[in-house]
């Protein structure tokens, strides 16, 4: 995804990353980029998925099996959010961009919750316990982040900036945590 997005942004010249956010990238002529950026998280999740899925370890097979319920629904999520597109802002909202919207929100909490539920899981295994503390620093970088700038009137110039800070982290998460998950557990 980093790489579709780097290239939607020199390909389009009219996005500017500090302001857009990431599905306002698919709005452009490049915009089918952005889409397989987002469709090979889906298929990321999916595979993380059917592997905590197949894993049978006595009392941690329900945390994990919940994990790969979660991963399924991220990976619906972002299907859905590639094949929906946002709508533009200052716009009249539209059932795209709401059905976009809204599984960003399903996705959102998926995806926190599946951090707390393996940041507890990996912090209790001696060998993995600093996976377990970067899952924690996941689930709480958008609160840092954010945070700062809730009150500001001018959210909307830096908005792009802010959810690629997160995604940065959320994707390293997945890169670093998800196959750690499948190989050690």
């Amino acid at each position: 995804m980093v790489v579709t997005d780097i290239a939607t942004i020199e390909l389009n010249n009219n996005v500017n990353p500090i302001k857009q956010t990431i599905s306002g990238f698919a709005l452009g002529p490049y915009g089918w980029l952005e889409k397989i950026g987002m469709i090979s998280v889906a298929i990321s999740f999916l595979l993380i998925a059917s592997a905590l899925l197949e894993m049978k370890k006595g009392a941690e097979s329900n945390i994990l099996k919940l994990g790969g319920f979660l991963f399924i629904i991220m990976a619906f999520g972002f299907l859905m959010t590639s094949l929906f597109d946002t709508h533009v802002f200052g716009t009249p909202n539209n059932i795209h961009g709401f059905i976009h919207l809204a599984s960003l929100g399903v996705v959102c909490g998926a995806f926190y919750l599946s951090c707390l539920i393996f940041a507890r899981l990996l912090m209790g295994r001696p060998g993995l316990r600093f996976l377990g503390v970067y899952s924690l620093i996941t689930f709480f970088i958008p609160i840092i982040v954010l945070s700062p700038f809730v009150f500001l009137h001018d959210i909307n110039n830096i908005m792009g900036m802010l959810e690629q800070v997160i995604t940065g982290f959320n994707l390293l998460w997945i890169v670093a945590i998800g196959p750690q998950l499948i190989k050690t557990l």
